[in-house]
Order: C-alpha cells, then structure tokens, then sequence
C-alpha cells in the first residue's frame, strides 16, 4: 500500500504535467509511475502533441529526477518540431517557478511565435512581463538551445492597443479579453474583422517585434491588409537599430 507521501508526490507530478499541457492519459500515467518505482535516478516519458499545424508533429520528452531523500521532480522537457519537409527543432525548455513554458507555448515558440512570460530581466534583476521568441537565425547554445530574442516592457508592446487599432469584431466584449489573453500565449486566433467593406473571418498573430497583428484568412493565407501602428513604422525601425537584443538561455 502506498503511503500518503508517495500518493501526495505522485498525484503533485500528475497534477503538474496536467496543467503544463501533457494531457492526463492512462499512458502518461502509468509511465510516470513505472518511473518513480524504478531503480533509477533518471527517468523519462515520452508524449506528443496534436495542438500543431496541420503540417507540424511536436514529440516531447519529459526528464525526471530523484532525489537522495525520495523526492521525485520534473526538471525539464524537449520539444522537437518535425514539418513536412522532415525538416527537424528541439529545444529543451526548464521547469521551475518563475518562468515554465506549457506544451502549446513550447509549440508555438517552435512554430516560430512569439509568447508572453514572466521572467527576471538581468538587467533590473526584477520579475517582469516579456515578449520572447527562439532566434532560429543564431547558432545553439553549447546545451543544444535556441537562444531567445526578447522584448522587455520597455519596448512597448501593448497587445490591448494593438487589437483596438487592428479594428477586430467582436460580438461580446469578454471575447475581446480571451483573444488579448490568447493572442499573447503565442497562438493562431481566429477573429473578424473588415476587409473590403465586409465582415470576414480569418486568423490573427500577434508581432510583438512590430507591434502589430498578422492577419490571414482561414485558410491561413497572409491578408497584406494590416500594417503597423500608425506613427509607429518609423520608431520600429530606429528602435531595432538602436537597441540591443539580449538572448537569455533558458
């Protein structure tokens, strides 16, 4: 019989994967059990994601650890991206408190997205809000990762302004907040909006980099309608050139 330690430990691990977005499966479970039961101070467990493009398949690989006192911890996992080309991206992405990306950020990151998070600026050693992507045009890190590109809050996203301006439909006003919500964890959202003096449906990204949402129609086809904020082109351009990208490796 299990002691209500071990049942707390391993219902926490369930728990944790649950709300990271690794799904609660029969499967899943049962892994993460034969792994906390097993001799090894290392374990792993492997699952995969639906929550692609069409053309994209994520594999993730879960890594735990044990500690000499019993504990068991989630202390990071890989993604890598395949698209139809067999074209392959891994990326291994750290669990901890402050800043852990869930499986469908860490999807989206690898689709090349851009996602909010909280994370301690180096700079002001303060936890504060960024808008960060993998930079797939630097080389790895000596562990295999991307470097991310970062934009701090003083770069000046503001997602509500940005959609205000984008001139988005929207038949109740809470669906505003869920697309702002939903536009900032890096996803592909559909919306309404006027093209042509007509009310069409398409889908949206955010680009934090130029303050802007891309716009496309529901085949994913680039509406080359938006553009960027008004008065805002210039300063885009003399911000890039002026400012210096951090990469963090995380």
């Amino acid at each position: 019989m299990e002691t209500q330690k071990e049942f707390d430990q391993v219902q926490y691990l369930k728990d944790q994967m649950k709300y990271l977005g690794f799904g609660e499966g029969e499967k899943l479970h049962k892994d993460l059990e034969k792994g906390i039961k097993s001799t090894k101070q290392e374990f792993e467990i492997k699952t995969t994601s639906d929550k692609t493009l069409p053309e994209n398949k994520v594999d993730f690989t879960l890594k735990f650890n044990k500690t000499e006192s019993g504990g068991v911890f989630l202390n990071s996992y890989n993604a890598t991206l395949k698209n139809k080309k067999d074209e392959s991206m891994s990326h291994e992405f750290y669990v901890n408190k402050e800043n852990t990306f869930t499986a469908k950020e860490a999807v989206n990151l690898l689709e090349g997205r851009t996602v909010k998070i909280e994370f301690t600026n180096p700079k002001t050693e303060q936890l504060e809000p960024a808008f960060v992507k993998l930079n797939f045009d630097e080389p790895k890190t000596e562990k295999g990762n991307y470097n991310f590109q970062n934009f701090y809050k003083n770069y000046g996203v503001d997602t509500a302004l940005i959609v205000e301006k984008s001139n988005l439909i929207f038949d109740k006003p809470e669906y505003k907040e869920n697309t702002i919500k939903s536009l900032e964890k890096g996803n592909i959202v559909k919306v309404k909006f006027e093209l042509d003096d007509k009310v069409v449906e398409g889908k949206a990204v955010l680009n934090p980099q130029y303050k802007n949402l891309n716009l496309y129609d529901s085949d994913m086809n680039r509406i080359n309608t938006n553009k960027p904020l008004e008065g805002l082109e210039q300063d885009n351009k003399h911000e890039k050139n002026n400012m210096k990208e951090q990469s963090i490796k995380r």
